[in-house]
């Protein structure tokens, strides 16, 4: 593909840095881009952007071609851009050609669509060239970001860019029952994924807590079940047209049997327990299901699909199938009777059934099935689509039966998670598949430990250590039964207790990345705690004495998975769910992790380098700001609405500079708090600071970037990181004084004063490290301890700059 190019490759790039994305490359040396391309030749040369720029389309549809000019003209134009309408010999060119003329069809988005594309700069333009409008979609993606980071030099460099995506199922999930999102909101979104290069919106309209779209065949459902909240089949079919001209599919879901109850207050009579109900506002799997035994129920599933077919032009439609508590299938002699006459002996075999009878009615509205890991069955056709939320080991097996297969599982982002997290998740699995043989200079044992959570069971796990010569030389982490993970031993946190072992070792569970550290004694036991993401866990346990060697040679790994099984891996979808989340806040929790989720979708497999990531997140995340998503306006608003008649520019300035130091807690740990405290609800309200803070804080990212500088050799980054922190060591007395005058946020008070402690910390270390003068080993260990008791378990808001603290104080001891 590059033997169009060869004149320029011959004439124009005198000095070329090829960036191969199978290699990692210093990181100012690469264009900020997200996802990275596949390919990219660079040149030292630059084009001056010095001309009004014009923008010129070949063999796309008129539709597309009249979206993308008004689309990207205005972009450009909002970048500071002079745009001209027309093209002229005072214009510098941007010319997009597709190869195979479409002038006459517009074309629907769809599975496998073709979307590779070239982009080349030379010193004469910019020219875009793909097989079909959806490659020239993704290559104007990343000329946006492009421009947008030469908007100050005014140039770009000379380059070549071959790209095609590793995956062809890239999507978002956004719940849009549990809090309702307006259409300009998803509207928003969309934009922020074609940016992203995300292909696939799927959204959820159907669950307990309401019924979100107008139905024709069954109105009781949009007007008793929607609290008056649902798009008009005109606002559906709108979405959906925008969603195309961006490139991006659109799948509806449809919840059966399960999450119904929605269904049941407007149509008792279809489900297993007929009376009356009342809607939920509350969070957590409901009870209510539809009764398979009914033909009116089938009936209504039809319907239903012939409706959404009308909507969503799209071959697939996602039935949820998930969470289907069968007590009351247990409890209906009608259904029992059913399942005798079918022989259908568990409740299991029961939705295989049903599912099967969905899939028949798809099939006749020229549909393909889709829903989560509980409709797998080896009764459903192999073109039945499955999104695993169960992890890697589920998606294991369902990709090796020869079922297409979904990720969602580690990319849940209404979960507060680091975005390293998300990015080393790997559709296809990685890392150790069995322990290693044991060697005769070699023992081991094992630990049985529990760590309670605030809701539900407790999480139990069994910890195997392997050791030569008093040495520690491997770990392995189970959790809840599921396959042993090799852990990695970290050197960088200093382990906070004395003890007789003690231990600092990290696993990436389905609760995010999971740190043990651990004190281990054969009399007193396993004690410590377990860090998922900045939330503290506490966790016990006891030495097991009966783990034998035969317990080591079979210790469950996730099998390897094949190449077949690989190839029927589609992609990933991140997930939205929206219990804590609202129209205020939806950016604030999206943006801009999913470009971090859509690079591990999009890019080579081998770009794992995840401080190159971070490197480029920061950029990418004023970049979204810059195309109009609201992550960063949110923030401002959030914390403007909390400060509400004290709000002023210097007030508002002085908790932005708080809520630096502060995340909310990683993990379903505010969804438990928020249980525990009796609002897990839909009418509690989200306008707390904690609702608006960052994932992960910008400030504190860019710490631990200068951290690792330091760390390879670059003291200039002591001075930078002391800079901050005085920053805020100057801002606590103000703040302990504005949080007494807010009644809101008095409850901030504990907060503030664990970060001004943590704070003297790290100013006492950092000082000491810039004159190079050591820390005695005993106030290592006793500002370690302090730092650990700190950082509190059971809390919403967690003063994250904790465990920078830990970090540097061991970059120090260093």
């Amino acid at each position: 593909m590059l033997a169009r190019f060869k004149p320029l490759l011959c004439g124009v790039f005198i000095s070329l840095l090829v960036i191969p994305a199978v290699q990692a490359q210093p990181f100012d040396q690469t264009p900020i881009l997200m996802p990275m391309p596949a390919s990219l030749v660079q040149s030292a040369q630059t084009l001056a952007l010095d001309k009004p720029l014009t923008l010129s389309l070949n063999g796309l549809s008129p539709q597309r071609s009249a979206f993308i000019k008004t689309y990207y003209q205005q972009q450009f134009s909002d970048f500071g851009y002079q745009v001209s309408p027309v093209t002229t010999e005072a214009a510098l060119p941007i010319v997009v050609a597709v190869g195979h003329s479409q002038a006459s069809t517009y074309r629907l988005p769809m599975l496998n669509q073709n979307e590779q594309y070239q982009l080349s700069i030379s010193k004469t333009g910019v020219v875009i060239s793909a097989p079909a409008e959806f490659g020239a979609l993704n290559a104007l993606a990343t000329l946006s970001q492009l421009l947008y980071f030469a908007r100050d030099s005014r140039e770009l460099a000379l380059l070549q860019i071959e790209d095609s995506p590793r995956f062809p199922w890239r999507g978002l999930l956004l719940d849009s029952v549990r809090h309702f999102i307006s259409v300009a909101a998803i509207k928003r979104q969309l934009r922020g994924m074609a940016a992203a290069k995300l292909n696939v919106f799927h959204w959820h309209l159907t669950d307990d807590q309401g019924w979100r779209f107008a139905s024709k065949a069954y109105p009781k459902l949009h007007k008793l079940a929607s609290d008056g909240q649902y798009y008009t089949q005109a606002e559906i079919k709108e979405v959906v047209q925008y969603a195309s001209h961006l490139g991006i599919r659109v799948v509806p879901e449809l919840d059966v049997p399960g999450h119904a109850s929605a269904i049941a207050v407007a149509y008792p009579e279809l489900m297993t327990q007929v009376k009356p109900y009342q809607m939920e506002d509350g969070w957590g799997v409901f009870e209510p299901l539809l009764d398979p035994s009914k033909p009116q129920v089938y009936d209504f599933i039809d319907a239903m699909v012939a409706e959404l077919a009308t909507l969503f032009p799209d071959p697939y439609l996602h039935i949820g199938g998930d969470e289907v508590h069968p007590k009351h299938w247990q409890e209906s002699k009608r259904v029992q009777a059913y399942m005798d006459k079918h022989q259908l002996a568990t409740s299991a075999d029961l939705q295989a059934h049903f599912n099967a009878k969905v899939q028949a009615i798809l099939r006749r509205h020229n549909k393909k099935m889709m829903g989560w890991d509980e409709i797998f069955h080896p009764a459903l056709d192999k073109d039945v689509m499955i999104q695993s939320w169960r992890g890697k080991a589920s998606l294991s097996q369902i990709a090796a039966q020869g079922y297409p297969a979904l990720l969602s599982a580690g990319f849940y982002i209404d979960q507060p998670q680091p975005t390293d997290y998300h990015y080393r998740n790997e559709p296809f699995d990685t890392g150790l598949h069995r322990a290693h043989p044991l060697e005769e200079s070699e023992t081991f044992q094992a630990w049985d430990f529990t760590m309670p959570r605030l809701k539900g069971s407790a999480v139990t796990g069994k910890l195997v250590l392997v050791s030569e010569q008093n040495t520690l030389r491997h770990a392995y982490i189970q959790l809840n039964d599921q396959p042993f993970k090799q852990a990695q031993l970290d050197s960088h946190l200093i382990p906070y207790d004395a003890g007789m072992s003690r231990l600092n070792a990290i696993i990436d569970s389905w609760m995010g990345p999971t740190r043990a550290q651990l004190t281990l004694s054969p009399e007193a036991g396993l004690s410590g705690r377990i860090l998922i993401g900045n939330a503290v866990y506490p966790v016990s346990g006891n030495l097991d004495p009966h783990f034998t060697h035969a317990d080591l040679t079979n210790m469950p790994f996730l099998s390897a998975m094949s190449a077949q099984a690989q190839r029927n891996i589609l992609g990933g979808e991140a997930t939205l769910w929206s219990e804590l989340v609202t129209e205020q806040n939806l950016d604030v929790r999206s943006w801009p992790r999913l470009f971090a989720i859509a690079e591990r979708l999009w890019s080579e497999r081998t770009r794992t380098d995840t401080e190159h990531m971070y490197q480029r997140l920061l950029p990418v995340s004023d970049f979204a700001d810059a195309i109009g998503l609201h992550h960063k306006k949110q923030f401002r608003h959030g914390l403007s609405s909390v400060l509400a008649q004290h709000n002023s520019p210097g007030n508002l300035a002085l908790l932005m500079r708080f809520a630096e130091q502060l995340e909310p807690a990683s993990y379903y740990t505010r969804h438990h708090i928020k249980y525990q405290q009796g609002l897990y609800h839909q009418n509690a309200p989200l306008t707390q600071l904690v609702d608006f803070l960052p994932v992960e804080s910008p400030a504190l990212i860019q710490l631990y970037q200068q951290l690792a500088q330091f760390r390879r050799g670059d003291r200039n980054m002591l001075q930078r990181i002391e800079s901050q922190l005085t920053i805020w060591q100057a801002d606590y007395r103000q703040l302990a004084h504005l949080l007494r005058q807010i009644p809101e946020l008095n409850a901030l008070s504990k907060p503030l004063e664990q970060a001004q402690e943590v704070n003297d910390i790290s100013l006492a270390v950092i000082r000491s490290c810039i004159v190079q003068k050591s820390i005695p080993e005993t106030e290592v260990q006793q500002l370690a301890t302090r730092l650990h008791s700190i950082q509190r378990h059971g809390v919403e808001v967690v003063v994250a700059t904790g465990l920078f603290s830990e970090h540097l104080l061991n970059a120090c001891r260093d």
